[in-house]
């Protein structure tokens, strides 16, 4: 089972040698790869429907550099959790939704637009989620500014 994993992040490794901006072995059961935010879906799909990765969750962060969105991946069978990082700029976040190749992706990217206010194009559902609809716009609660 390591060997399969270790041939699944060998494959990462090599597909996207050059979309990888930096690749981090945080433990032995995580694993962080940092891309552009353009090449977001190669990457996802090729995780999701290629490696067969479980989608866990996504969550999003305001950083000093921006807002950095995670996308976290499950390789159920020997333990292990792939997340890839992109970072968008506080002044415009923008990223294509992932949510064309994940459906399950559409609730926590609705969730993530009310409370950072990352716009995720080409999302079915672009409704508010959680926030009231007279909530104010340009107020995210969990922007530190």
């Amino acid at each position: 089972m390591e060997k399969t994993l270790s041939r699944s992040i060998e494959s990462i490794k090599e597909r996207f040698s050059k979309e990888i901006i930096e690749f981090e072995e945080k433990s032995p059961k995580r694993y962080y790869i940092l891309i552009d935010r353009k090449d977001l879906l190669k990457l996802v799909n090729f995780i999701f429907n290629d490696l067969q990765a479980r989608f866990i969750i996504e969550t999003g962060l305001d950083t000093p550099e921006g807002i950095e969105i995670l996308y976290h991946f499950s390789f159920d069978k020997v333990g292990k959790v792939v997340s890839i990082r992109t970072l968008l700029p506080r002044e415009k976040p923008e990223v294509e939704s992932i949510s064309l190749i994940i459906k399950g992706a559409q609730w926590i990217e609705r969730e993530i637009q009310d409370i950072l206010g990352v716009k995720f194009l080409n999302h079915p559902d672009p409704r508010r989620f959680i926030l009231a609809d007279d909530w104010p716009e340009g107020v995210y609660p969990y922007r530190k500014k």
